[in-house]
């Protein structure tokens, strides 16, 4: 009776660590469909939605923090030396191990393009920035030069 109990622990616990991996899997699934619509964000310079996408990225960055944690005991254990219920439950537990992965990777990727986008983007705002100081500052230098007076010939007049 004792090793059935022994082995209802066990399953329990691989449910458990299924479960975890399927909500990972869930989380880094919104990330990336967020994170595509972040890149269209940056792309068409849409900061408004953009920190409210941030910020929703932001909530699920802390659940999957969460999901993280529950699963830290399961990296000490010996895979396997898992009693799963049955082989095909396991077989799914990898593939969805093996998603998160890929998910992960594309993640990387995806956020440093978008990065590198908001890089991009901010070089060129400065750069109409200091086109338009410079301009303002010519501006300035013409307006300047036309309030000064004239004599009544015509000629220039600097006085004192």
């Amino acid at each position: 009776m004792a090793e059935n109990d022994s082995n209802l622990v066990e399953t329990l616990t691989t449910e458990e660590l299924f479960r975890l991996v399927e909500s990972k899997l869930h989380l880094l699934t919104e990330m990336r469909d967020l994170t595509i619509t972040q890149t269209d964000l940056v792309a068409h310079h849409d900061m408004s939605s953009l920190m409210t996408l941030l910020s929703r990225k932001q909530g699920l960055m802390d659940a999957l923090h969460e999901v993280q944690s529950q699963l830290k005991p399961f990296q000490a254990q010996d895979p396997e030396s898992r009693n799963w219920a049955n082989p095909d439950r396991r077989k799914s537990c990898q593939a969805m191990v093996a998603q998160c992965d890929a998910i992960v990777q594309n993640l990387i990727v995806m956020e440093n393009r978008s990065l590198d986008n908001m890089i991009v983007q901010r070089e060129m705002v400065a750069a109409q920035l200091q086109q338009n100081i410079n301009a303002s500052t010519l501006q300035h230098a013409y307006h300047s030069s036309d309030t000064s007076e004239f004599t009544e010939e015509g000629f220039l007049s600097v006085e004192g």
